[in-house]
């Protein structure tokens, strides 16, 4: 085509290039700002658990559980949002970590309430 005619149409040649990003998403580092907040959360609240007493400690438990079930929420709404914005070593790095978490609350829940089959 004449470049006159691509002026008057408004065609640019451009259109067809796809830009790729070079910057490899850090998996490292989102996994452990992740797990910071988990541990930070659950060091928090086993100190507070172990300096009350009484029904305090029943109720301290449940609050730390609705915190792990909140975090817990959150990773997962984060891994449905990264598979949205099609970052998906981000997303494929979540399920793991999810995958992990959900293994030790299965050993956590045998270890503390051994059921009996």
């Amino acid at each position: 085509m004449d470049n006159e005619l691509r002026e008057l149409f408004e065609i640019k040649e451009d259109d067809h290039i796809i830009f790729v990003s070079e910057e490899k998403p850090n998996i490292a580092k989102h996994i452990l700002i992740r797990l910071a907040i988990f541990i930070a959360g659950t060091i928090g609240f086993a100190a507070v658990i172990l300096s009350a007493s009484g029904w305090d400690v029943l109720g301290y438990l449940i609050i730390m559980f609705a915190f792990h079930i909140i975090w817990f929420i959150g990773i997962l709404i984060e891994t449905f949002i990264l598979h949205i914005n099609k970052k998906y070593i981000l997303r494929n790095a979540n399920l793991i970590f999810l995958a992990v978490v959900l293994i030790l609350y299965c050993i956590a829940y045998i270890a503390v309430f051994n059921p009996v089959y």
